[in-house]
């Protein structure tokens, strides 16, 4: 499906439907909310109803939860209990930055493929949500760079805050513009800069605190070599993360010229995150959904519950060792 079939199947699906349900994943990082917000946008502009529903009790890091600050007003952001006192059985579902029905709150409503349309950059699997109008293309750097391009495809004007944070879910999914991209996304880029997208801002929204790079510096000194060519990092059981400088140390041990690398480490609630980043030989998001999760060929996460860390490592490795390990025993 290309960019255009995108657009018509879109409208097809707003158009006939009472309200669109805009379903980014669970715990939403900035490019699944900043995806959904312009999807929004697009609603919006066709004089459709729209609700991105987030069933998270809180925002599970802070550029999130700017993002849900700064555009409540202006746009409607509701809870699954909410949800079910609104639905008339005629809604439309638009999931953003996610094709699994293990990641999302609203796997219950998702009964008819023809309501349920799906757009995401990573690879889809046996949990992928059933849908007759699925945007799945891996060659984008994120779902926001798909939804700039189909909003400028659309000639939709883009505001300056809805254009900031669509560049902060490219910037971040592309770690700083560093992988996951190719000229395309440039393109798209530049569009965000055109309506108004504050680099300079972003950098500073993004910008590395002391305290987060000694705490990636600190899981850095937990890495082994689980095999010769995959690098993992078990991070202290008794330290709690964020999934961002979780994602960090899986791309700095990337970095030592391993295939593949992985972090592992507590968050919040007890969840247990894994991060895993690759140069591609190793299909990340394969075996992310082993686990649970999900990803691209590149890179991918999970989480965990009711489990420790090293009880997680054993997870990771006993997914890896069909595979991987193989190769360094015949090496041996």
């Amino acid at each position: 499906m290309d960019i255009k079939n995108l657009k018509l199947n879109l409208e097809k699906i707003l158009n006939n439907s009472d309200k669109a349900i805009i379903v980014p994943h669970n715990r939403a990082d900035c490019d699944a909310i900043a995806s959904a917000l312009g999807i929004s946008l697009y609603a919006k502009k066709l004089k459709k109803s729209s609700y991105i529903l987030m069933n998270d009790p809180v925002p599970a890091d802070f550029s999130v939860g700017k993002m849900i600050d700064e555009t409540r007003k202006d746009y409607n952001i509701i809870n699954l209990n909410k949800y079910k006192k609104i639905t008339d059985g005629n809604d439309c579902f638009i999931l953003t930055d996610v094709n699994k029905n293990n990641l999302i709150c609203a796997n219950d409503f998702l009964k008819d493929p023809e309501k349920v349309l799906i757009i995401d950059h990573h690879d889809p699997d046996d949990n992928t949500v059933k849908s007759n109008y699925q945007y799945i293309d891996t060659n984008y750097s994120s779902a926001s760079e798909i939804v700039t391009h189909l909003l400028n495809v659309s000639k939709i004007k883009i505001p300056a805050n809805i254009a900031n944070f669509l560049y902060s879910g490219i910037y971040l999914d592309t770690s700083f513009f560093k992988r996951n991209i190719c000229p395309q996304t440039f393109v798209q880029i530049q569009n965000l800069i055109e309506s108004g997208a504050d680099v300079d801002l972003v950098n500073r929204l993004f910008s590395e605190k002391l305290s987060n790079i000694l705490k990636v510096k600190g899981m850095m000194e937990n890495t082994q070599l689980i095999s010769y060519m995959i690098a993992l990092i078990a991070a202290n059981e008794e330290e709690e993360y964020t999934t961002v400088e979780i994602a960090k140390a899986a791309d700095e041990a990337l970095g030592l010229g391993v295939d593949a690398a992985f972090a592992i480490g507590r968050i919040e609630d007890g969840e247990i995150s894994i991060s895993g980043r690759s140069r591609s030989d190793i299909n990340i998001g394969c075996i992310m959904g082993q686990l649970g999760g999900g990803g691209n060929a590149t890179s991918g996460a999970t989480k965990i519950n009711d489990s420790t860390v090293p009880e997680v490592e054993e997870q990771l490795k006993k997914v890896l060792r069909p595979s991987y390990y193989k190769k360094e025993e015949k090496k041996k």
